[in-house]
């Protein structure tokens, strides 16, 4: 199971999504104020996300 924290950023990404639907500036520059480490969180995601069951 992926930590609470990655579980927290994949929320709060498809959240910024209903403001922003495409991964423009935008989209990142709102994410990065809502969750300014998100980049950790992806970064655990591509190394760790083929491994979870879902």
């Amino acid at each position: 199971m992926a930590p609470i924290s990655v579980l927290d950023y994949i929320i709060t990404h498809k959240m910024v999504h209903l403001e922003f639907p495409n991964h423009s500036q935008d989209f990142w520059n709102e994410l990065d104020k809502k969750m300014p480490n998100f980049r950790e969180k992806e970064a655990w995601l591509k190394n760790n996300g083929m491994k979870m069951d879902l």
